[in-house]
C-alpha cells in the first residue's frame, strides 16, 4: 500500500505563518523560560499528551495559565540548572479546518544539565551532563480570537540520549546564585 501525502487545499499562507511562528513561540518560551513567550503560544485550555515519552505522565489537562506554572515550574523545564533548546524541522500538515489545524514536527529537544556552582544565569555556564530526545512533536491548534493558538501538545519519542530524567531533576538549592 503507498502513503498518501496529504497537501492541504485549504491552509492559507496567513495560516501558514500564524502556525510556524505560534509553534516557534511555544519553544522560545520553554527554552527562554519566558512564561509571558509560552502563555502566548496556548489557547484557554491545553492537553498534554506524553504517554509515548514519559508513560508514568500519561495525557493531562490544564489551563494555559496552569501549564504555564507547571512547565516551566521548578519540577519539569523550570528547573535553573536545565538549559534546553527545542528545535522544529518542517512542519508536516495533518489536517486542516476552519477551526483546527493538527501539524507534526520532527524535533530535537536538547537538554542540558548546568554544572553546580557555576552562574546558571551566565550563557558560558558549563554543561555537566547531556541528554538528546529526537521525537515526532504534534500539536492541534484552535482558533482564539481569530489567532490560532496550541491546544494539544503529544510528543513521540524516536529515541534519547544520555538519561533524560536524571538532567531535568530538581534543583538542590545549595547554590543561591542559581
Amino acid at each position: 500500500m503507498a502513503f498518501e501525502i496529504y497537501i492541504p487545499s485549504n491552509l492559507t499562507f496567513q495560516d501558514y505563518l500564524a502556525v510556524c511562528q505560534c509553534s516557534r513561540t511555544l519553544a522560545d518560551g520553554y527554552d527562554r523560560k519566558d512564561k509571558a513567550r509560552l502563555r502566548a503560544s496556548l489557547a484557554p485550555d491545553v492537553t498534554v499528551d506524553y504517554s509515548a515519552v514519559v508513560p508514568a505522565w500519561g495525557q493531562k489537562h490544564f489551563t494555559a495559565d496552569a501549564f504555564v506554572a507547571e512547565w516551566l515550574g521548578p519540577t519539569h523545564l523550570g528547573v535553573k540548572a536545565l538549559a534546553t533548546q527545542h528545535l522544529l524541522g518542517v512542519p508536516y500538515f495533518q489536517s486542516v479546518t476552519e477551526t483546527e489545524i493538527v501539524v507534526e514536527y520532527q524535533q530535537l529537544a536538547s537538554h542540558g544539565r548546568k554544572i553546580e556552582g557555576e552562574d546558571y544565569a551566565s550563557p558560558m555556564c558549563k554543561i555537566g551532563e547531556t541528554s538528546d530526545g529526537r521525537s515526532w512533536m504534534q500539536q492541534t491548534f484552535v482558533k482564539v480570537e481569530g489567532q490560532w493558538r496550541v491546544s494539544v501538545i503529544r510528543p513521540e519519542v524516536i529515541y534519547h540520549t544520555g538519561d533524560f530524567k536524571a538532567i531535568g531533576r530538581a534543583d538542590d538549592g545549595s547554590d543561591e546564585r542559581k
